[in-house]
């Protein structure tokens, strides 16, 4: 299989961000919380033909806590005055894979699909071309990282190399997301085959 060895890329934040503190991670729950509402309830409502496992007692709140973490229900004392530090300028690129489940560094787990995006500050400046790399061999996936850090350096680095040499995070999506068509996972251009086509 196919796999992305994240500490050789150079990758600094291989995790998703959910800390769940105390709770193990339930993949399919991580990967449905990446879901708009609709599109988890098609798969997983048996109303809507899924699979049965939606739960209209249980799914909407624990969709939230794996969207946000147990951390971000802690807030900050209303009364207190807000201070803004501005922070330096810097460019910086994140890398988004999409995955079956959640990875960390090294694990043995197929890269569906990937991309790069790359910011400026608080502003996401470009986007490559989302492509799918499950059938790459793991070299091939490190090798393709990397491209990818340099033609956005190429194109904005302006012969500064700050912020390009690695991957400042990355952001795991489910694989129901991919955005590429024709998709395996998705296969909608097999969809004429089951139904026998137009002949």
């Amino acid at each position: 299989m196919a796999r992305s060895d994240a500490g050789e890329i150079g990758f600094v934040a291989a995790g998703t961000g959910l800390a769940l503190m105390g709770r193990r991670t339930c993949e399919k729950c991580w990967a449905c919380s990446l879901l708009t509402t609709i599109e988890a309830r098609k798969l997983h409502d048996a109303a809507e033909g899924g699979d049965g496992c939606w739960n209209d007692s249980v799914c909407h709140s624990r969709r939230s806590y794996y969207r946000k973490g147990r951390g971000d229900r802690v807030r900050r004392q209303p009364q207190l005055e807000e201070v803004i530090v501005p922070i330096p300028i810097v460019s910086f690129v994140v890398l988004h894979t999409y995955v079956e489940k959640p990875r960390q560094p090294h694990d043995e787990i197929v890269i569906h699909a990937m991309c790069a995006e790359l910011w400026v500050g608080e502003k996401p400046i470009a986007l490559t071309q989302p492509q799918h790399t499950f059938g790459l061999p793991p070299r091939l996936v490190k090798d393709y990282a990397r491209q990818l850090l340099e033609a956005l350096y190429q194109q904005y680095g302006n012969g500064r190399r700050g912020g390009f040499e690695r991957f400042a995070r990355e952001e795991q999506h489910a694989i129901s997301q991919c955005p590429i068509r024709p998709c395996s996972y998705h296969a909608e251009h097999l969809r004429f085959v089951e139904t026998g086509g137009d002949r």
